[in-house]
């Protein structure tokens, strides 16, 4: 995480851009997730979740879009899904 914050902190300031892109993670590793919000009530997350598949490390990733609750309820559920844990 301290990469990513690095390199966000580092976008945000050079870049400035009009919505700026920001990050939460999870102890351990396996969820990362980049968010923005587009308007101040609703939000945009790219959901990133280590995982393994038949054996094999993978990344799930998918996109969430819409008011901040239930796009960030919809991520959960969905990351709780992927790493097998109870919604």
């Amino acid at each position: 995480m301290d990469v990513l914050d690095t390199w966000l902190s580092q976008y945000n300031g050079l870049g400035r851009p009009a919505i700026p892109l920001g990050s939460k993670g999870e102890a351990g590793g396996a969820q990362l997730r980049l968010k923005y919000h587009p308007t101040p009530d609703t939000i945009a997350i790219l959901h990133l979740v280590a995982v393994m598949r038949d054996g094999r490390p993978a990344i799930e990733v998918k996109s969430f879009a819409g008011p901040v609750a239930e796009a960030s309820v919809e991520a959960g559920l969905w990351a709780s899904a992927q790493l097998g844990r109870r919604p």
